[in-house]
């Protein structure tokens, strides 16, 4: 008996699409947004109509948090224009901009 022909794997994105996932998926343009919803909303659940940004907000009795993290590939990692640092520090406080957050502290997150 043959199992391995009856298992049909499927994928939210077409495969012929989207094979892997690319740098550009992260750049918040319509491919973050089709990968956020076709993948990610369709396992886990829509998303609040207000939370579609890269921040999470929790409620707490004390009050509201945002928090965020971004993470960057960039080489060289001194370019025209900045560095991986100010690109990092200024990608992070703007995701916590726009979700109404006032930055107090920086979390850091490393690719190894």
């Amino acid at each position: 008996m043959n199992h391995v022909a009856e298992f049909t794997p499927a994928c939210p994105i077409p495969i012929r699409q989207y094979p892997r996932i690319l740098l550009a998926h992260g750049g918040g343009g319509k491919l973050m947004h089709e990968l956020l919803e076709k993948m990610f909303f369709a396992a886990f659940g829509e998303a609040p109509a207000n939370g579609r940004h890269d921040a999470a907000v929790l409620n707490f009795p004390a009050g509201r948090l945002a928090f965020t993290t971004d993470s960057y590939v960039v080489r060289p990692i001194v370019f025209p224009g900045g560095d991986i640092g100010s690109m990092a520090v200024h990608g992070t406080v703007n995701d916590l901009a726009m979700s109404g957050a006032r930055p107090l502290w920086l979390s850091a997150a490393f690719i190894l």
